[in-house]
């Protein structure tokens, strides 16, 4: 079975979005990339589009501790710091894989929780450079294959410390603030072009980030939360699964929520 999606040679510019334009077939079972895949959310989101059927290309660093039983997930090397690295793996994986029309990125670190006048500005530029460069460069290198193929998915992890902002963890919060940003701009300037950008913002989730901290950061994070628990990277692959999907047509530009109730705007 196939699902028919917009495909236009016009500009995003000059281009207006119509549900009835010509049409081209599209394969329910695509083609994803997901950065930032060897662990956490980046994992679940891999098994969630592989057990759905679609072809998977899983990227990382070059030291990446793999999890077994990937099945036939594709694995490749990523460093999103190097935009020459994000081009090349993601070029890479869209031929190995034979086309490209998801790319997800999970990619990010948490950086020291410490007060501002302690964090370097060295720190700083290493959380954003990694968060913010990452997902721009990412975003970049999406747009050239799916822009001229007039379809394309794209999702980047951002974090409800970027609508917020949490004390003590202002590179990050800054950081995260700047992707929410980054897929705003993004979503309305391709709009019309068949490709959609979107962002995630969950609430603390358990990964490897979370355990990270020192119980009592634990705490203090999970008291924000009104319904007193964390989120699984289980949820966070769901909501993935369903705004890369063919379904999820007439929404770019918008970060969907997922804090247990604690996000408020």
């Amino acid at each position: 079975m196939s699902q028919t999606l917009t495909n236009d040679t016009r500009t995003p510019s000059t281009r207006t979005a119509r549900a009835d334009e010509d049409r081209v077939p599209v394969p329910t079972a695509q083609r994803a990339v997901v950065v930032g895949a060897s662990s956490g959310m980046g994992a679940a989101v891999v098994a969630r589009l592989a057990g759905a059927g679609h072809a998977v290309a899983a990227l990382d660093l070059a030291d990446a501790r793999w999890p077994q039983g990937s099945g036939k997930v594709h694995r490749g090397a990523i460093d999103v710091t190097d935009a020459g690295s994000v081009e090349e793996a993601i070029d890479s994986a869209a031929r190995e894989l034979g086309g490209l029309e998801i790319v997800v990125n999970c990619a990010g670190i948490l950086g020291p929780v410490e007060p501002t006048v302690e964090t370097t500005q060295a720190t700083f530029d290493r959380v954003v450079g990694l968060n913010l460069g990452g997902a721009f460069a990412v975003t970049r290198a999406a747009l050239a294959r799916m822009v001229p193929a007039g379809y394309g998915r794209i999702v980047h992890v951002a974090s409800i410390a970027g609508k917020e902002g949490n004390p003590q963890m202002a590179a990050y919060s800054a950081s995260k603030a700047g992707v929410i940003g980054l897929v705003k701009s993004v979503g309305k300037e391709y709009a019309a072009s068949g490709v959609t950008i979107n962002a995630v913002a969950p609430a603390s989730v358990e990964t490897p980030l979370i355990a990270g901290m020192t119980e009592e950061r634990q705490a203090v994070q999970r008291s924000l939360i009104p319904m007193g628990r964390f989120g699984t990277v289980a949820e966070v692959a769901a909501l993935v699964s369903y705004i890369t999907s063919p379904e999820a047509s007439f929404t770019t530009g918008f970060v969907y929520d997922l804090s247990g109730g604690r996000a408020d705007y």
